[in-house]
């Protein structure tokens, strides 16, 4: 009797183990590429956590994320995304202007992958301290580009190498840009 309940106890055990292994070694669950998906705050977060290769992991810097259905675009269907980014660190402001610039190429390059997105606008949040001594946080850049601009660029990876040879070229592609004035003057 014992050495049923032993053999029985055993066979239960392996099981459970190999219940274990399985589910363990199971893949996780793919989730669709960004493209596929309905755009929504959540949706975009997930499609920007992982860009990298500019000099912020963008998906740890991003503070707010607006996602606005037909807002003044000629399709209802379509959305334009707003993505608030504050970098951890930034060494001047051409550093701040490049970090700009290198997320946004990112990002377009991934959003504009869905039909859904008529226009993407790229916030980059800093700490601004006036001669008062008063620390505010305000839009250090803002890069802005519709789908139809987007469309025509051809290679994003040419667009972002030529940007880090001269950032400014990225401005002559992007619909609208911003510079704060207190960077503005130090280039």
């Amino acid at each position: 009797m014992k050495k049923a309940a032993k053999i029985i106890g055993i066979v239960a055990g392996i099981i459970v183990i190999i219940v274990i292994i399985a589910v363990l070694a199971s893949p996780d669950e793919e989730t669709e590429p960004f493209n596929e998906q309905a755009v929504t705050p959540q949706t975009v977060q997930a499609a920007l956590s992982d860009v990298s290769g500019t000099s912020v992991e963008l998906g740890d810097c991003i503070t707010d994320i607006q996602v606005l259905s037909h807002a003044g675009t000629d399709n209802p269907d379509d959305f334009i995304v707003h993505v608030y980014f504050k970098p951890e660190s930034i060494w001047d402001e051409e550093d701040a202007v490049q970090t700009a610039v290198q997320s946004s190429i990112k990002a377009m390059e991934i959003l504009f992958q869905n039909e859904a997105v008529a226009e993407v606008a790229m916030w980059e949040q800093l700490e601004f301290t006036d001669k008062y001594g008063s620390t505010e946080t305000e839009t250090a850049v803002r890069l802005t580009m519709t789908k139809i601009t987007a469309d025509q660029v051809v290679n994003w990876e040419t667009v972002s190498d030529l940007a880090w040879a001269d950032y400014s070229s990225f401005f002559d592609l992007a619909d609208l840009e911003y510079i704060h004035p207190a960077i503005a003057q130090e280039l």
